[in-house]
């Protein structure tokens, strides 16, 4: 690929961000405004505390997502002790906030109208449903997945520091009680099934010293870890 090949796709894929994080800013303006107006209008409670609701959920999910970087990154340092499948078990664990919340949002996101603003006629049918898959799928991949991924790899020591107390107890309490174990076991007897296990190899590959969280790093080249590992650093 030549230089001005290069150039025109990151021009297109800046182009393209650009353009939906202005759609998605003028999507969260209406968002906003349909809960103040049916507060301050109608009297009625309901969409904003579900607006609210939405805010908590997403950002337990962005401490959770983070954790799942630093815990991969730092296991061994952590728990010198405890071996990969007591990882594979807590991250199995971990999922349980991912598929609830992504579900509670979905559920909190079911209105039968939206109010826009300078606009008497409210966004009800396909529009609606379109806004409501538009606006939450960009809010939950940008703010609730990409962006506390990338910070708990640039700095996984003060991402753990500031969420691995609160969070951690919590990760660690499901899978204490089994809600992940169904999973572990339909996959245990689907594997047997199948055959599904890693193809042999003659020799182990050589480590390339990378993991999950050296390639969230990397997602700002200059910044953190992702710095650290170019060439006279």
């Amino acid at each position: 690929m030549t230089t001005e090949q290069g150039e025109s796709r990151e021009t297109l894929r800046t182009t393209v961000g650009v353009v939906l994080f202005i759609v998605w800013g003028a999507l969260a303006v209406i968002w906003a405004y349909d809960a103040i107006h049916a507060l301050v209008i109608n009297g009625d409670y309901v969409p904003a505390i579900k607006a609210v609701a939405t805010l908590l959920l997403l950002a337990l999910l962005a401490g959770m997502e983070g954790l799942e970087v630093g815990y991969i990154s730092h296991w061994h340092k952590m728990y010198p002790d405890r071996t990969e499948h007591a990882l594979a078990a807590w991250l199995a664990a971990r999922q349980l906030f991912v598929a609830l919340i992504a579900v509670a949002n979905t559920l909190l996101g079911d209105r039968k109208a939206l109010a826009v603003p300078f606009d008497s006629q409210p966004v009800t049918g396909w529009k609606l449903v379109a806004f409501n898959l538009v606006f939450t799928t960009l809010l939950l991949l940008w703010f609730a997945q990409i962006l506390p991924k990338h910070m708990a790899a640039t700095n996984t020591d003060r991402y753990l520091k500031l969420t691995r107390p609160a969070l951690s107890p919590v990760v660690e309490f499901v899978r204490r009680i089994g809600i992940s174990y169904p999973a572990e076991i339909t996959a245990k007897a689907v594997q047997n099934r199948l055959g599904w296990y890693a193809e042999p190899t003659l020799e182990r590959a050589p480590q390339r010293g990378e993991d999950l969280a050296d390639a969230w790093a990397a997602l700002i080249p200059e910044d953190g870890r992702a710095a650290q590992r170019r060439p006279g650093h």
